[in-house]
């Protein structure tokens, strides 16, 4: 009997008992893929990057599809849709938004990122929802691991001994297609919650020496500039919310000059870590020499 895999399914988590994965599981069951063609692969082996490494090369799939364990698939056809695309394409992502769960995920999900400094430095993987030209191809796009399909003769290609999912993405040779295809993503219960993540996640992967690809460049300073002027007067954040409630009526786009300013000074606390730290090592060497220099 032909048991050849069409689909595999990696899915990084930090335990196999969290209830988020267990909802995205269950999302998965309801699918109307052939699941003795599906492989769903929950890896809890080292960070959420290096797990997606180990799934890649464990898969058997001809195309593999990453989702964070805090996904859920809303409609029934979603994985045979992305999964028909990617074959067709090499890769392709999802359109991201549903109108369902808290507003601070639906906010996410408007503006097509988890973070508003990509959406100021044009770099958010998914277009915002009052932006036309829905299949428009985004140039120096962040492409995230939520619901990112792409066969796997291409991925096995890039660089899987230092895995990030952008940086990796980037290395394709080609754009992945947004295709039309709704996903929770359940990122957060709470403003904070998500703060730490992110201020957690940054520091551990945002300037690692084997990144690749880099969020902010020098030819980025003007509009980061832009970002803290907008996020401190809050008019220009809060017409933006206007302006996308217009076109979609969410009453989640009101959390933007929030968010913004929370973000903001977010990124101050992390540039002020940075720089302690930074002085720390330096004072250590410093002082270390001395002890040395007077032991002789």
């Amino acid at each position: 009997m032909d048991s050849e895999i069409w689909l595999s399914l990696i899915i990084p988590s930090k335990s196999r008992d969290d209830p988020k994965l267990w909802n995205l599981l269950k999302s998965i069951r309801t699918q109307d893929f052939p699941k003795d063609r599906l492989e769903t692969l929950a890896i809890t082996e080292g960070t959420s990057e290096s797990a997606k490494s180990i799934g890649i090369r464990k898969a058997k799939g001809k195309v593999i599809g990453i989702l964070a364990s805090d996904n859920i698939l809303v409609y029934n056809s979603f994985l045979m849709t992305m999964y028909l695309s990617a074959d067709l394409l090499g890769a392709c992502f999802p359109s991201h938004y549903a109108p369902y769960g808290n507003a601070l995920n639906r906010y996410f999900a408007l503006f097509g990122c988890n973070d508003p400094i990509p959406f100021y430095l044009g770099k958010n993987d998914r277009l915002t929802h009052y932006e036309t030209g829905y299949n428009r191809l985004l140039e120096g796009t962040t492409l995230g691991d939520n619901g990112f399909f792409v066969c796997k003769k291409y991925i096995e290609k890039t660089d899987l001994d230092h895995y990030f999912h952008i940086d990796n993405a980037s290395e394709l040779g080609f754009t992945p297609r947004r295709i039309w295809g709704a996903i929770i993503h359940d990122t957060s219960d709470s403003l904070w919650t998500i703060l730490r993540k992110r201020y957690h996640y940054a520091m551990q992967h945002g300037f690692n020496k084997d990144r690749r690809w880099h969020m902010i460049t020098l030819k980025d300073i003007p509009r980061l500039v832009w970002f803290v002027v907008a996020s401190l007067t809050i008019i220009q954040p809060l017409l933006i919310a206007c302006y996308g409630y217009s076109k979609v009526k969410d009453k989640a786009w009101f959390l933007h000059p929030i968010v913004c300013l929370s973000f903001l000074f977010l990124y101050a606390t992390m540039t002020v870590h940075l720089v302690l730290r930074s002085f720390y090592r330096w004072l250590s060497v410093q002082l270390g020499g001395r002890k040395v220099c007077s032991g002789h």
